[in-house]
C-alpha cells in the first residue's frame, strides 16, 4: 500500500465532499466549484513520487450559483456517469452529461425554503430514484432522478427530524437514521410506493452534521454509528452492523475510540478473498473504512475480524470530511479539513482477489425476499407513514357457507346444477366491519339500552377510525352504504363445477407472500387416472373460486380476479377491484362478482367485455324500511347468488325474496315474494300442496274446479321441469318460511282471511298476480318452453275466472295488429296465439274474444 498526501493549494476555502464516479474523482469546494480529477495519474503519482508535480485536475465543471455564499457550500456531490448531484443545504443542482466538457447542462431541480434545510441526499442507481432529506418540516421526498418528478412523500413526527439516509444496493430498502436516536427502514419501488419496513430501536448518538455511511455490496449489512454502550458515566460508542437476513439483529460490533464519534463510514463496493496456503480455505471478507469528526484518523476494517486492518492514526491534523472508494475497491480517497486530499493507493495482491459480478448477484439472491409493494396513490406528498402490526389471519376449511350483510349469519345450500347457473366451492365468511369515520355526523342517542326480559341490553356502537379523504365518502376508500361478508382464507379447498365433473381446481394457499405462493392447480380425472393440465403461482391469499365453460376465475383477499383457460393461459390481465369479492360465480361463458361494498360486475369472458354498466345490491337489501340514526344497520342475508347461461345475474335473500337483474332495464326484478305463499295456487308448483289458503289440501282437490283438462297437464309439465329457474327459487322461499316458522301462520290465516268482507275474490287476484309475474321473468329469462306453457295456463285461467279483458290484451299482444312474423322468447308469436286460442276455445265467456281472433287467423269463414 501506498499512501499519497497531496495538499489542494489551489482551493484556498476548502473542499467539503468528493465523489468517485467511473475512472474519475470529483472535487467540490464552498465556492460551488467541482474539479474532476483522473484516478489513474494519481495512483500513478502514489507509487511514482516523481509524478506528484504533474499532477493537476482534469477539468472544472461551472458553478452551480451566482447567488450568496451560503448557496454555493457544496455538501452532497453524488451520480454516476451520466448525471451528477450537487447539492447545498438549501438547493440541489443536476449536472447532465458532465463528462462533456463543452455539453454540460446545468439545472436546479429543488429548493429548500427557510428555516428548513437539507440534511442528506441519496441516489439510488438501481431504479433511478432520489432521495431528499429535509429537517424542521422533518419529511422525505422520493424523486425520480430522471424526469425530477415527485414520487412521494414520507412524513415524519416533530421529534423525529431525518438526519442521514443509507442506501441499499438492490434498491430495496432505504434506512434513515433520526433525531430521536431511532432507525427507520423503509421499503420502496421505483414508482414510489413504500411502506415503514422496521424501526429499530438503536440508541444512536447523532449530531446535526452531514454523515456519510454506506451500506455492504451484497447489501446484507446495516452499519448503525455511534451506538451508545454502558453507563452514563463510562459511555462509549461503537459500530453495530445489523444482520438484514436476521431480523437486523447484530452480527458484529466495532469498538471506536470513546471520544470520537464515527462520522464517515464507507464499505468497499466489492467483495474480497483469500486463500490460506497452508489449510486451502478461502475467506471472503468485506471492508470498510470509517472516521470520527474530532480528529483525522483513518481506520480501515475486516468485517472478518474484530480488530482494524490498518489504523492510519492521526494521518491529518484535522478531521476527515469525506471519503470514497474506486469502483474497483484498490483506491481510498480521502480528504481532509486542512484541504489536503490522501489517497490509500493498494496493489491488487495486498487485499487479495476481488469477487466478479456474477459472485455478487448469487449472494444478493441469498437475501431475504420482500413481498412487492401495491401501487402508490394519486397524491403520496400527504401519506404518513405509521408502522404496521401484522393482522392474523384465519384459516378455516368447512363445508357451510356463511353470509350477512351485518351480524347475522345464516346457512345456504348450494343451488341446483339443474338450474342453468353454477355456484362455487363452500366457505366460511368474516363478518363486515363496523368502522366508519370519526367526522361522521350523527345524532345523540337518547336512549342507549333497551330492557330485555328486566336486564339491560348495551346496543352494539359503531367504531370510529380515521379514513383518507372522508368528505368525499367513496364507497371503497372510506365509507360504503353496504358492507358484505367477505369468505375467509382457507388452507387448502378445491371446486368442480356440475358441467365438468372430470375437472378439479384445487388452491393450497401459502403464506401469502414470495417466500411460499399459493399454488394453483388444475387436474383431470379420468377414470382411475389423473393428469395435471396446468399449474400457476401466486405470492397472495385466494379466498375463493369458480369455473365456466372453458375458463377458471379465482379472487385474492386484495381485490384482484384472475382468469385462466382450460390449458393455464392467462384470459385476462387481473381484474383489480379495489376491495375483497364476497361471490364469484360463473356459468357458461359469463362471470358474476358481487364486492364487499356491494358492487356487482358481470362480465363476457369470450367476448372480454362488461354485460351492463356496474350496478349494487343496495336496493335489494331494503334499505328505506331499516335506515335509523345509527347509518350502519342490521340486513337481510344473501342466501344465493348465481348467474345463468344468460350472463342473469339471481339472488335470494333470508327473508325468502328472489330476486333477477334485467341489463336492458338496467334495475332488480322480483321473481320470488312470500306474498305469493299467502293465496296464489299455482305457487311452487314443484310442491303444489305445502302452501295454500285451503289449508294444505292435495292437488286433486285444488284442481277439483277446473273445468280444463289442459291446464292441468300444462301444469304437470311446469312442475316436472326440473331446470326452471322460477320454480327452484319458489323452493328456496318456502325453505326461508318453513326456516322461521311463518308456514302455521300462513294456514292460519288462510282460515280467516277468506270470511272477512272484501276479501271473497283474494285468491283468484293473487294467484293471477302470480302466474302474470312467473309470465314476465320467464319472458325476461329466455325461456322458451316454460314461457309457452305459463302463458296457456294464464290464459286459461283468465277464460274459467271470464276475465275477457284482460284476455283481449294479451291476445291483442300476441296479434300485434296482424304483424306476427316475429317472436316471442324464442316462440312464434302465430304459434303462441293458435296454441292460447285452442286452449281457450270451449270456455263460453270468451268465445266473443276468441272467435274474432280465430277469423283473423282464417279458421272460420265469414260467409
Amino acid at each position: 500500500m501506498k499512501l499519497l498526501k497531496y495538499p489542494l493549494a489551489e482551493h484556498d476555502r476548502g473542499v467539503n465532499a468528493l465523489a468517485a464516479i467511473g475512472s474519475w474523482l470529483l472535487l467540490a469546494d464552498i465556492d460551488g466549484h467541482v474539479q474532476v480529477w483522473s484516478q489513474a495519474r494519481l495512483v500513478e503519482a502514489a507509487f511514482n513520487g516523481s509524478k506528484i508535480k504533474n499532477l493537476c485536475m482534469e477539468y472544472s465543471l461551472a458553478m452551480t450559483n451566482t447567488g450568496s455564499p451560503e448557496d454555493r457550500n457544496i455538501f452532497f456531490l453524488l451520480g454516476d456517469e451520466q448525471k451528477l448531484f450537487v447539492g447545498t443545504e438549501q438547493r440541489l443542482f443536476c449536472y447532465r452529461r458532465w463528462l462533456e466538457k463543452d455539453k454540460v447542462e446545468i439545472s436546479q431541480i429543488f429548493d429548500c425554503k427557510p428555516p428548513s434545510t437539507i440534511t442528506d441526499v441519496k441516489y439510488d442507481s438501481v431504479n433511478d430514484v432520489l432521495f431528499i432529506l429535509q429537517s424542521k418540516v422533518n419529511c422525505i421526498l422520493i424523486l425520480n432522478a430522471g424526469s425530477m418528478k415527485r414520487l412521494a412523500k414520507i412524513s415524519l413526527s416533530d421529534t423525529m427530524a431525518p438526519i442521514t439516509g443509507v442506501i441499499d444496493p438492490m434498491g430495496q430498502i432505504f434506512s434513515v437514521m433520526v433525531s430521536d436516536r431511532s432507525v427507520l427502514v423503509y421499503q420502496y419501488n421505483a414508482k414510489g410506493s413504500f411502506k415503514l419496513h422496521q424501526k429499530l430501536g438503536q440508541s444512536v448518538d447523532i449530531n446535526p452534521l452531514h454523515y456519510n455511511i454506506t451500506m455492504s455490496p451484497q447489501a446484507d449489512v446495516l452499519p448503525v454509528i455511534n451506538s451508545l454502550k454502558g453507563s452514563s458515566t463510562t459511555t462509549s460508542t461503537s459500530i453495530l452492523l445489523l444482520d438484514r437476513n436476521d431480523n437486523y439483529k447484530t452480527s458484529t460490533t466495532l469498538v471506536s475510540i470513546p471520544s470520537n464519534k464515527c462520522k464517515v463510514l464507507k464499505f468497499s463496493p466489492v467483495i474480497y478473498e483469500k486463500t490460506n496456503a497452508k489449510k486451502g480455505i478461502k475467506t471472503r471478507y468485506n471492508l470498510l473504512a470509517t472516521s470520527g469528526s474530532k480528529d483525522g484518523t483513518v481506520v480501515v476494517w475486516n468485517t472478518k475480524r474484530v480488530k482494524p486492518l490498518f489504523n492510519a492514526i492521526r494521518v491529518s491534523e484535522t478531521p476527515i470530511i469525506d471519503m470514497a472508494w474506486s469502483c474497483d475497491g484498490l483506491k481510498l480517497f480521502v480528504i481532509s479539513n486542512d484541504n489536503v486530499l490522501y489517497n490509500f493507493a493498494f496493489q491488487e495482491n495486498d487485499l487479495g482477489d476481488v469477487l466478479d459480478d456474477k459472485e455478487m448477484k448469487s449472494l444478493r439472491a441469498n437475501n431475504q425476499k420482500l413481498m412487492p409493494l401495491p401501487e402508490a396513490e394519486e397524491k403520496p406528498e400527504e401519506t404518513t407513514v405509521k408502522l404496521e402490526k401484522d393482522k392474523s389471519l384465519s384459516l378455516l376449511d368447512t363445508d357451510n357457507v356463511k353470509t350477512t350483510t351485518g351480524k347475522k349469519v345464516t346457512k345456504k345450500k348450494l343451488p341446483s346444477d339443474l338450474l342453468k347457473t353454477t355456484q362455487s366451492t363452500t366457505m366460511e365468511f368474516n363478518g363486515p366491519s363496523y368502522n366508519v369515520p370519526k367526522d361522521l355526523k350523527r345524532k345523540p342517542k337518547t336512549d342507549l339500552s333497551k330492557e330485555v326480559n328486566g336486564n339491560k341490553k348495551m346496543k352494539k356502537d359503531l367504531e370510529p377510525m380515521d379514513f383518507l379523504d372522508t368528505g368525499l365518502l367513496l364507497p371503497m376508500v372510506s365509507f360504503s352504504k353496504i358492507r358484505l361478508a367477505s369468505p375467509k382464507v382457507r388452507l387448502n379447498f378445491k371446486y368442480s363445477p356440475p358441467s365438468k365433473g372430470n375437472l378439479v381446481f384445487d388452491i393450497k394457499n401459502g403464506s401469502g407472500n414470495e417466500q411460499k405462493p399459493t399454488i394453483f392447480t388444475l387436474t383431470s380425472k379420468i377414470e382411475e387416472q389423473e393428469k395435471i393440465l396446468f399449474q400457476d403461482f401466486l405470492p397472495k391469499f385466494i379466498n375463493i373460486c369458480t369455473g365456466g365453460d372453458s375458463f377458471w376465475a379465482c379472487s385474492s383477499t386484495d381485490g384482484f380476479i384472475y382468469v385462466y383457460s382450460d390449458s393455464g393461459k392467462k384470459i385476462m390481465p387481473p381484474l383489480c377491484l379495489g376491495v375483497p369479492c364476497s361471490f364469484l360465480e360463473a356459468c357458461g361463458s359469463h362471470l358474476l362478482c358481487i364486492t364487499s361494498a356491494g358492487q356487482m360486475y358481470c362480465w363476457d369472458m369470450f367476448a372480454k367485455k362488461l354485460l351492463f354498466p356496474i350496478n349494487t345490491v343496495y336496493p335489494l337489501l331494503d334499505p328505506s324500511l331499516r335506515y335509523t340514526d345509527d347509518i350502519l344497520t342490521r340486513a337481510e342475508n344473501i342466501t344465493m347468488c348465481a348467474v345463468t347461461q344468460r350472463g342473469v345475474p339471481l339472488i335470494t335473500l333470508s327473508n325468502g325474496n328472489g330476486y333477477m337483474f334485467d341489463k336492458d332495464m338496467e334495475t332488480w326484478l322480483l321473481i320470488s315474494d312470500g306474498w305469493w305463499a299467502y293465496g296464489s295456487q299455482y305457487w311452487d308448483m314443484t310442491n303444489i300442496s305445502s302452501l295454500s289458503l285451503n289449508g294444505g289440501n292435495d292437488e286433486e282437490k285444488r284442481n277439483k274446479g277446473w273445468k280444463s283438462g289442459d291446464a292441468q297437464m300444462l301444469t304437470s309439465k311446469i312442475i316436472q321441469n326440473k331446470e326452471s329457474i322460477v320454480n327452484y327459487i319458489e323452493r328456496k322461499t318456502n325453505d326461508e318460511l318453513s326456516r322461521k316458522g311463518r308456514i302455521k301462520n300462513l294456514q292460519r290465516f288462510a282460515r280467516t282471511i277468506l270470511m272477512k268482507e272484501g276479501y271473497e275474490n283474494l285468491e283468484e287476484i293473487v294467484t293471477l298476480s302470480h302466474l302474470e309475474n312467473r309470465l314476465l321473468v320467464t319472458l325476461r329469462l329466455d325461456d322458451c318452453e316454460e314461457f309457452s306453457n305459463i302463458l296457456s295456463v294464464y290464459c286459461i285461467r283468465l277464460s274459467e275466472l271470464g276475465y275477457s279483458d284482460r284476455l283481449d290484451d294479451v291476445l291483442q299482444w300476441l296479434y300485434n295488429n296482424g304483424n306476427m312474423d316475429g317472436s316471442i322468447a324464442g316462440n312464434s308469436r302465430r304459434d303462441l296465439l293458435q296454441s292460447v286460442l285452442m286452449h281457450c276455445s270451449n270456455f263460453r265467456h270468451v268465445q266473443r274474444v276468441t272467435t274474432s281472433y280465430a277469423s283473423a287467423l282464417g279458421w272460420y269463414n265469414n260467409e
